[in-house]
């Protein structure tokens, strides 16, 4: 054990606790080296690397004292880069120094490290811990965010935490200064912004332990890793003061030649940034109802006004009607309630042979998985709750793709009053000078057509409401701050936090079956899925949090687009062994993520947490216009299923968009909810809800030339008559 003399630190009455975490990369010149005193742990990727055949032997510390970090027996070593000096860590790469770093009577510190983390999570780039307590923990978590996790004997946590960018070399960091032994508070330190955390206690001394570099094990679960790079690791055993942080920043910044990371590229996806058409419109159509978007939300919408005897344009960028379900092979409509036009779908689809009623079955496998296959003689109707019974009584209705955007071609055109615009991509929205009203809207045809479309009344119907954004409404994104509506789950800071992306594929019976070829490298993917379909047939494979729901935000579409194809592929590899799989084959890769949630509207009410645990029987509103009965559902970080106990309604205001506008409705899962109620009501039969809601309302305000907020919501509520969905 290497013994170390009582540590010199500065007055801790000066500030409170703070825990901080940052990623700094700005580049400064001619940065002096960083401060000596206090130097406690100095690792550099650089200098001190005994290695043999590309693999490190030993890792030595620099500084005065002189650690060496090893790879524990039973792991392997990381490897070696010297064109640009790091330590690379895999799945299976581990170092470990046996003596301690940091005193237990410690009371301040910094820890400085330069690293890349290439995947969500990636953790223990610095663990300093030892097997079942952790003290300080610097990592990167499944939501991609820097994670600076602090723990003392009494297991007393502090944890700060903020956005990081995966593939991007920078610099992460904590500090920790205290000015007494018990109250706390954590504040988050980002670039030049600090934004308030968290309270807590904490107290002296700290674990004993060593510390674990690029990973960390823990007795009876399996290894955790850094999958990145490493190049250089600094602990003080004091805090540094402002001063002297930047002066260690600046100098890392300037050896390692960080840079800030690169915004991802304007990509296809992204109606907003992609470049608009330079051509001039050559086509104007003027309708009473247009709605943009045709997925379930969209396609209810439409036929709702069509057949209320509105005229209407439907513009869909994909070739097959749908959405996610469709496009993105989430062909799947969970247990819970639905309208008539659900209903109506469902029966037609069933007449065609694309549709059945699922239960569950057992599987082999001890990983988290869901596999719900149709079987004969289930009724619809057991299909249209969720909440109050047992999971053994849930029932699924699984879907082939191509039937449902057939069926509902079908339905659109009998109405005799739908214009369907497939492959046609909305891109930029005009309003009337007092900006009240939606004048008219632009798209682009697939054959290069500019087409201008006048309405009397919009419905955004695009998921991640393209139409709402393009016009300025204000949005939300994220977990909301506890003050926005009061609600007891919600964090009491908003985070940049959501719903893991999914990349499903198809698959199908064969009587010789190719063998998907393992990765020829690693490639880290949940080990989960929830399969549906048909026993001998085909079935849908849904990989669940596949990507972290902001990797749209810090990548772009078209680069997780790419890096999910990749992870489809070792994921199928995977579940190509099991036994209820070994006789399929893969058929088709969804040509479209699945996004379970973006950007959300502000709407004259916002459907929050309140409404779901009042359920009907407590809520007040007299305006509803959908049921709904799922959980609040979240994949990735943060990840939870929590019942709720009742169905609830969603009232009409939860369409209008807040502000003046007089003939915009939302009618998908980027309406009027907040972050936990979204949650809970993105499914696809409420979807079809909503847009049955501003469909119908829609042609009741273009009928009587009224804003959407003007019209007889007692009618619109008394035709739909919502609650009559809630089976209880």
């Amino acid at each position: 054990m290497n013994t170390r003399p009582p540590n010199s630190l500065p007055p801790l009455a000066r500030l409170a606790l703070v825990a901080a975490v940052f990623a700094l990369g700005t580049a400064t010149h001619g940065a002096e080296n960083p401060p000596h005193e206090g130097l406690a742990l100095r690792l550099d990727a650089g200098q001190g690397v005994d290695q043999r055949d590309g693999r490190v032997v030993a890792w030595h510390d620099l500084s005065p004292w002189q650690h060496v970090a090893k790879a524990p027996d039973r792991f392997a070593e990381p490897t070696v880069d010297t064109e640009h000096p790091a330590l690379c860590f895999t799945n299976e790469s581990l170092l470990r120094i046996d003596t301690r770093i940091l005193p237990a009577e410690t009371r301040e510190f910094t820890i400085l490290a330069v690293g890349q983390a290439d995947a969500a999570p990636s953790v223990g780039l610095l663990s300093i811990r030892n097997a079942a307590v952790p003290l300080i923990q610097l990592d990167v978590d499944e939501n991609t965010n820097t994670r600076f996790v602090l723990r003392d004997t009494q297991s007393r946590t502090l944890t700060a935490s903020t956005r990081c960018i995966l593939g991007a070399k920078t610099i992460f960091g904590g500090i920790l200064f205290r000015k007494d032994a018990e109250a706390g508070q954590t504040e988050v330190l980002f670039g030049a912004e600090v934004e308030p955390g968290t309270t807590s206690r904490f107290a002296s001394p700290l674990a004993d332990s060593g510390a674990w570099i690029g990973g960390l094990v823990i007795p009876g679960r399996n290894p955790l890793f850094w999958k990145g790079t490493i190049s250089e690791i600094l602990v003080y055993n004091r805090a540094l003061d402002h001063e002297e942080l930047k002066q260690v920043t600046a100098y890392l910044t300037e050896k390692h030649n960080l840079k800030d990371p690169a915004a991802p590229l304007d990509d296809s996806w992204n109606i907003l940034t992609s470049p608009h058409p330079q051509g001039p419109v050559t086509k104007e159509i003027e309708t009473d109802v247009c709605v943009v978007g045709a997925g379930s939300g969209g396609i209810a919408a439409a036929l709702a006004a069509a057949r209320r005897g509105a005229h209407v344009v439907l513009i869909e960028r994909q070739a097959r009607l749908g959405g996610t379900g469709t496009n993105a092979y989430v062909a799947n409509w969970e247990p819970g309630p639905g309208c008539s036009l659900a209903k109506e779908i469902f029966d037609r689809m069933q007449a065609a042979g694309g549709v059945g009623v699922a239960r569950g079955y057992p599987v082999e496998t001890k990983a988290p998985m869901g596999y719900s296959l149709v079987t004969d003689g289930i009724p619809y109707e057991a299909t249209l709750r969720r909440s109050g019974i047992p999971s053994s009584e849930f029932r699924r209705i699984p879907y082939k793709p191509e039937i449902f955007d057939r069926v509902a071609r079908d339905m659109l055109d009998e109405t005799g009053n739908v214009a369907l615009l497939d492959r046609t991509t909305f891109f930029q929205a005009d309003t009337n000078p007092d900006g009240s009203r939606v004048d008219s809207i632009l798209a682009q045809t697939a054959g290069g057509t500019v087409l201008r479309v006048r309405a009397k009344v919009f419905v955004d119907s695009t998921g991640c409401v393209w139409l709402c954004r393009a016009l300025g409404c204000d949005v939300m994104l994220g977990a909301d701050p506890r003050s926005r509506f009061n609600e007891p789950s919600a964090p009491e800071k908003g985070l940049l936090q959501l719903n893991a992306i999914s990349r499903c594929y198809l698959i199908r019976p064969s009587d010789a079956p190719r063998l998907e070829p393992a990765p020829s490298e690693e490639v880290r993917f949940p080990k989960c899925a929830f399969v549906t379909g048909w026993k001998d047939g085909l079935q849908a494979v849904n990989t669940l949090p596949l990507l972290p729901g902001r990797a749209l935000i810090d990548f772009g579409y078209d680069e997780c687009l790419r890096r999910s194809e990749q992870m489809v592929h070792a994921h199928w590899h995977w579940l190509q062994q099991m036994p209820e799989f070994q006789g399929y084959e893969l058929e088709e890769i969804a040509p479209m993520l699945g996004i379970r949630e973006s950007y959300r509207v502000v709407t004259r009410y916002v459907l929050n947490e309140h409404d779901l645990v009042a359920g009907l029987p407590g809520q007040k509103h007299t305006d509803f216009i959908a049921v709904a009965d799922h959980p609040c559902d979240v994949h990735g970080a943060g990840g939870h299923l929590v019942e709720v106990k009742t169905a609830y309604g969603i009232p009409y205001r939860c369409l209008i968009p807040a502000g003046p506008w007089q003939n915009l409705l939302v009618a998908c899962r980027g309406a009027g909810f907040s972050k936990i109620a979204a949650s809970s009501c993105r499914l696809q039969r409420t979807m079809i809800q909503l847009g049955h809601a501003a469909g119908a309302a829609a042609a009741m305000a273009a009928k009587d030339n009224l804003p959407v907020d003007k019209i007889d919501v007692n009618t619109l509520v008394k035709q739909l008559d919502a609650p009559s969905r809630d089976p209880y």
